[in-house]
């Protein structure tokens, strides 16, 4: 269930809460109902997911327990795989801080923590609850922001009445149509088999380069869509026209990464991969669509980008 309103801790009763340093510090949360996670990617680890479970079992957590967590969605994720292993599944309200994790990382249920340099390397599928407070963008600093719509420019590459009502209405009347847009498409595919692999366009590369240039997740995303977009137009799955407009509006407004040694070789660890070959998906006019490429081909046409 996803709800708007306000986030008000005292009507979240007999819950535990879990936040990050950043927003504990920001909106006061604190108490021994709160536990603090470390800011950013770092909170991503086995090791704090232990720690949590742990904190629950100190706090006598039951099976009927309700866990809330309070932040971006380094946080969602961390804590949504604490609450799937935790007497193998407790209840989540995620309430998303960050305009990433609002249009994207906190809806349809997927959760992961990094491992040996992997992004998500270790994850599950666990249902939450959405609560989704908009006022919390206003004290995001502008990189965050930025950040966010690298997630928003997705939504608006793969859905046209997105992208019409950024352009004329702007940001705060876009957020429910993406958040929407997820929630349709995660509703027909929970356990990402078929449709819900849409949503990882610009995912293949982006994680890539967001480990490789420790950048923020949505920057990554954004340079993601820009070099898949090439290998889509190179590949003749898109149309130049298509191509040349996103191409033009990601290099306008937002900082192209070098395709650095490496990315090949993270690229073959991406979760969409099948039979030795790798996951793409490619923004075209008629949607995005999904293809496997061969390790090999995918080297060479990195090397012919780069």
């Amino acid at each position: 269930m996803i709800t708007y309103g306000q986030f008000l801790k005292h009507n979240f009763q007999g819950c535990l809460f879990v936040t990050d340093q950043n927003v504990g510090k920001l909106y006061n949360l604190h108490g021994n109902d709160v536990f603090v996670l470390p800011n950013g990617e770092s909170a991503k680890t086995l090791e704090n997911v232990g720690m949590l479970c742990a904190w629950f079992l100190a706090n006598k957590l039951g099976k009927d327990g309700h866990v809330v967590a309070v932040g971006g969605g380094c946080v969602g994720d961390t804590v949504g795989f604490a609450c799937s292993v935790y007497k193998r599944g407790v209840k989540l309200t995620h309430v998303p801080t960050t305009l990433v994790a609002q249009v994207d990382s906190s809806i349809g249920g997927k959760t992961a923590v990094n491992l040996d340099g992997v992004k998500n390397a270790v994850g599950s599928f666990h249902r939450a609850d959405v609560f989704v407070d908009t006022n919390f963008l206003r004290t995001l600093p502008q990189q965050e922001v930025q950040n966010g719509l690298g997630e928003v420019l997705k939504y608006r590459m793969l859905c046209s009445e997105i992208d019409d009502c950024f352009v004329q209405h702007g940001l705060e009347k876009t957020i429910p149509l993406c958040v929407e847009f997820k929630q349709r498409v995660c509703q027909k595919d929970p356990y990402d088999k078929s449709l819900r692999q849409i949503l990882n366009a610009g995912h293949t590369i982006g994680h890539a380069l967001e480990i490789l240039h420790n950048v923020p997740h949505g920057l990554a995303v954004a340079n993601g869509l820009y070099y898949e977009t090439k290998l889509a137009l190179q590949l003749g799955h898109c149309w130049q026209s298509f191509a040349e407009k996103w191409l033009e509006q990601i290099a306008n407004n937002f900082a192209i990464l070098p395709l650095v040694e490496g990315v090949a070789n993270l690229v073959e660890q991406d979760k969409k991969n099948k039979l030795h070959k790798i996951g793409f998906v490619f923004p075209t006019q008629k949607g995005y669509k999904k293809f496997l490429i061969s390790s090999q081909k995918v080297q060479q046409l990195l090397h012919d980008l780069a």
